[in-house]
């Protein structure tokens, strides 16, 4: 499209569902008591495998049930409508998560063809939960024999404060990672160690290093293990989460060490058995059970439900998406631009304030300038812990603030509330926004990122077969972040991911961009587990696998403030800039250390992380927003804000399924919500059916103790474009579009 600077790689990526559409729509056909057939479902292996590695508590529940173990009413009605809303994602949902739902990599053609294998025909890939990894691997390495063996290399966090060292330690409470600052003397022993462990050295290699007159081996030894204690020096076990999966890591470190054959071919046995797994879909559950014992002999504690991680690769027929449809989106990509104002008020943008306010021109070291002592520290608007100098009691994250929102109002937002007046007055269910709309809007493709992605769904809304395409946004710092973490298991995505990496590599030649290697805690570790994609690594607690002269070490970066008031990054070391990335789907601002999520904001710096529309001042102003659309896109479904005065009347009546019904179908009209309808809470959405009285308990059950809640229009209809190998049944889909920018002629 003409002046439009982004063209689309030349292949997709479609997410789908493990059942269809018409699978749900049976399950809620149902207006009697449904016991008798979700027990049914749940005798279906692949049912009953996703049941298990979703949530094997519940598993053990369900298992209850069907043997009629279970005699309490309520509970066995809590129990059927957890067991609903699985299946209601299983068949609804198309967001990868276990064998729920999974993707597949397809190409641009001239017409639309998505044609599925059976559900029993798609491929998977399980791996062991980091969470229990993570624990193995602490555990080996305080193993007497194993830790004499071990490399081991300075805490990649240090930084110099006057005579002290300060760096970040962590330890585990009830599987979650809390994180410290710590300052200890900077002796000559300590300098000397860290020197020399750089490049990694064995416990006795290090010890023997300060080993003289006045030090025997025995009290270098002491003190060797009381760096190792105080995680001034980390073994090579340490996790990395960029390269191979961290079982194959631990096999690796491993393979090298003497007089551990025994523990080494259990992990082995256990590597075996995993991949036995995925030969199939719907595995006993037995299969996990023998896993579970083998695990047992290593003596670390696990907890079952955190020790099993699967994603589903979908077998494809046919795999094309019309390129037609690429145009389409191009057209609301240059809409969502004009009316998406770049965000002014972010974390990144005070740090600037405050760095040219302390530092003016100067470049300082990172780990100086985000020092809340020494430098400015990063989140400039949060209170923090106060530094104490000698040791141990700063902790990070900050304090807790209290939130105050402030509306902004636009002149975009004027234009979009008229309309919205308009639809309320006219009781219209659709808005239609034309280009005339935003004539006098300019579109600025300068501050947008050199690959974004755009998340769609491609519909068949009318019975006549006219197509129209869910979108609602374009974005992300990188096209790649969304396909990171299934990339070990998938060859086809990990070759389409790298094609994107190396396109960016390919426009940024003067710069380093170097991915952040980084573990937060070790259940993140499942979400930022991904191959090496970048030629460089920036490793903050975490290890890089790369060879050292290609890691950018925390004490080799540094930053400046630019004439155009930009921060830029600095490698010493190469002497060139650096782009940090990082390519996952992390939501790092949650709780992040400061120096991460510093890195991570670095990627959008002066840059717009997204463009699509937004109903920010509207969205939980109005019971009704009608459905956006914009040409033949929808921006925005249908939303239904309901008060918990809206329905306490019906939670009343949840003994009564004769007048509950009746009230149901008042409710409905009255609120003009559709058959189906998703109830959404932020990334988490559940199909619910306003004709299926157990679809309905449900959604009571879920909100009871909410003050509000929100339901968006489901989209998809019977006629939907993905269907399965007999072509008689439809998927919902969802499409990622991955867009790089390009100059125009």
């Amino acid at each position: 499209m003409k002046n439009i600077p982004y063209e689309s790689f030349s292949n997709f990526v479609l997410r789908a569902p493990l059942y269809s559409f018409d699978f749900f729509q049976k399950l809620t056909s149902l207006q009697s008591d449904s016991s008798n057939y979700l027990k049914s479902l749940f005798d279906e292996a692949m049912i009953k495998e996703a049941i298990f590695l979703a949530s094997p508590p519940l598993y053990e529940e369900l298992l209850k049930w069907i043997n009629h173990e279970i005699k309490d009413e309520k509970k066995e009605e809590k129990l059927k409508y957890s067991f609903l809303k699985y299946l209601s994602r299983m068949s609804s949902r198309c967001t990868p998560f276990g064998l729920f739902a999974g993707c597949s990599v397809g190409e641009f053609g001239n017409k639309t063809k998505l044609e599925l294998e059976n559900s029993e025909n798609h491929s998977r890939h399980t791996r062991l939960d980091m969470n229990f990894l993570i624990a193995l691997s602490q555990d080996l390495a305080q193993n007497p024999n194993i830790k004499k063996q071990l490399h081991f290399f300075p805490n990649n966090s240090i930084y110099n404060v006057g005579n002290k060292l300060r760096y970040v330690e962590y330890e585990y409470i009830n599987s979650k990672r809390f994180h410290r600052i710590v300052a200890v003397e900077r002796t000559p022993y300590i300098t000397k160690i860290l020197q020399a462990a750089r490049t990694g050295l064995s416990f006795k290699n290090l010890a023997e290093l300060l080993v003289e007159d006045e030090i025997t081996i025995q009290e270098a030894k002491t003190f060797i293990d009381e760096l190792i204690d105080n995680q001034l020096l980390i073994s090579e076990l340490e996790p990395s989460v960029s390269g191979p999966e961290f079982l194959e890591q631990i096999l690796q470190v491993l393979s090298k060490l003497n007089k551990v054959e025994v523990i080494f071919e259990k992990l082995k046995e256990v590597d075996h058995e995993l991949k036995k797994l995925d030969l199939n879909m719907g595995n006993p559950i037995v299969s996990y059970k023998t896993i579970c014992e083998k695990l047992e002999g290593l003596h670390t504690e696990f907890d079952i439900k955190y020790l099993f991680q699967t994603d589903l690769i979908l077998n494809t027929i046919e795999n094309q998406l019309d390129s037609t449809v690429v145009e389409n989106v191009k057209k609301g990509m240059v809409l969502f631009n004009k009316i998406s104002l770049p965000p002014k008020d972010t974390f990144f943008n005070q740090f600037k304030e405050a760095f040219s306010e302390r530092f003016e021109k100067r470049e300082v070291s990172i780990s100086k300038a985000l020092d809340i002592e020494m430098g400015v520290g990063y989140k400039q608007n949060r209170s923090s812990t106060e530094i104490n100098p000698l040791i141990d009691d700063i902790t990070v994250p900050f304090k807790k603030e209290s939130s105050i929102k402030e509306i902004k109002w636009s002149s975009v937002d004027s234009i979009i509330q008229k309309k919205l007046f308009n639809a309320i007055a006219n009781k219209d269910y659709i808005i239609k926004i034309t280009d005339e709309d935003f004539e006098d809007f300019e579109a600025d493709w300068n501050d947008l990122p050199e690959t974004m992605n755009a998340m769609i769904e491609v519909l068949e809304i009318n019975d006549d077969g006219n197509q129209k395409i869910k979108c609602v946004g374009i974005g992300g710092s990188s096209a790649a972040n969304l396909f990171g973490r299934f990339c070990h298991g998938d060859e086809n995505l990990y070759k389409y991911t790298q094609k994107i990496i190396d396109f960016e590599s390919s426009t940024q030649k003067d710069q380093l961009l170097a991915e952040i290697v980084h573990l937060p805690e070790s259940r993140v570790g499942n979400i930022l587990m991904r191959p090496k994609f970048r030629a460089f690594e920036i490793p903050y607690l975490a290890k890089s696998l790369l060879n050292i002269d290609k890691q950018l070490p925390i004490e080799d970066l540094y930053i400046s403030m630019k004439d155009n008031n930009r921060i830029r990054l600095k490698s010493k070391k190469h002497n060139k800039e650096v782009i940090p990335k990082l390519t996952n789907a992390h939501n790092f601002s949650s709780n992040a250390l400061p120096i991460y999520q510093f890195l991570c904001d670095m990627q959008t710096q002066g840059k717009r992380q997204s463009i699509g529309i937004n109903l920010g001042p509207f969205t939980h102003q109005y019971e009704f927003i009608p459905r956006i659309e914009y040409s033949n896109l929808i921006i925005s479904e249908a939303i239904w804000n309901i008060n918990k005065s809206d329905i306490e009347p019906l939670q009343k009546l949840k003994g009564n399924n004769e007048e509950l019904i009746t009230q149901m179908k008042i409710f409905r009209k009255n609120k003009r919500i559709p058959k189906f309808a998703m109830l959404s809470d932020g990334d988490n959405e559940l199909l619910i059916n306003f004709e299926n009285l157990t679809s309905f308990k449900m959604l009571l059950d879920t909100v009871k103790n909410r003050s509000q809640f929100k339901l968006t229009e489901f989209l998809h209809t019977n006629s939907g474009v993905l269907k399965n190998n007999n072509g008689k049944k439809s998927f919902t889909n969802q499409i990622i579009l991955s867009f790089y920018k390009n100059e125009i002629n």
